[in-house]
């Protein structure tokens, strides 16, 4: 994030911080570009839970990170806020639901009956980790020792597990291929935005704490 502060609101507490110690003003500047980036990291888990099905509580919080503004050339400062790179897959697919583009998947899809209270909005049941599946055969060709197995019909194909006699349920539905393409959705950029709103009064706030230090 970078921040103007040749704004009509800007423009007067520019002047004075400039008055002040030498590190006054790139002090305010470098504090309201830091606060800046949190705010925008604390709007995203509200936008994402406006664009997705989350099933994993405080995921977007825990993956995005902020990097700090630093120094006292305040044309070089600038502060970040954006997903935690180091999680894999995951950082991946994340990133590309804020930009677009192709993440690789499973084949394998949790049908909503192999879900918590057979709810798309539920976590995978335990039993059903892929860990815990057993190997998968098809309705012709049983696997020996495993309650899972593959129905075809037409294009569609799903893994069904047997619960009991002429008693059986979808577990996981299987995908034609492992990459999907999403459009973007982004969720960072848009709490970046709406964090913007913000900048007069963080700026203002972080020229007051500036003159409170230095006019004792």
């Amino acid at each position: 994030m970078r921040l103007d502060v040749n704004t009509s609101e800007s423009i007067k507490l520019t002047a004075k911080l400039e008055t002040l110690h030498r590190s006054a003003f790139p002090s305010a500047v470098r504090n309201t570009l830091n606060d800046l980036a949190f705010e925008s990291k604390k709007l995203v888990p509200k936008k994402a839970d406006e664009n997705f099905t989350i099933r994993q509580k405080n995921i977007f919080n825990r993956m995005t990170i902020v990097n700090r503004a630093s120094g006292f050339d305040v044309n070089r400062m600038v502060s970040k806020v954006g997903v935690d790179g180091s999680k894999g897959t995951l950082s991946d697919g994340l990133e590309k639901q804020e930009t677009g583009g192709n993440i690789q998947g499973r084949k394998l899809l949790a049908h909503d009956k192999a879900r918590v209270s057979g709810s798309n909005t539920k976590k995978v049941k335990s039993k059903y980790y892929f860990k815990n599946v057993s190997k998968i055969g098809t309705a012709q060709k049983r696997v020996k020792g495993s309650k899972y197995f593959r129905i075809k019909k037409g294009s569609k194909e799903t893994v069904f597990e047997r619960l009991g006699k002429n008693k059986i349920m979808p577990v996981f539905v299987v995908r034609k291929t492992r990459i999907s393409n999403v459009k973007p959705n982004p969720f960072i950029s848009v709490s970046a935005k709406l964090a913007s709103k913000l900048t007069a009064k963080l700026y203002q706030n972080n020229a007051e704490f500036q003159f409170k230090k230095h006019l004792k």
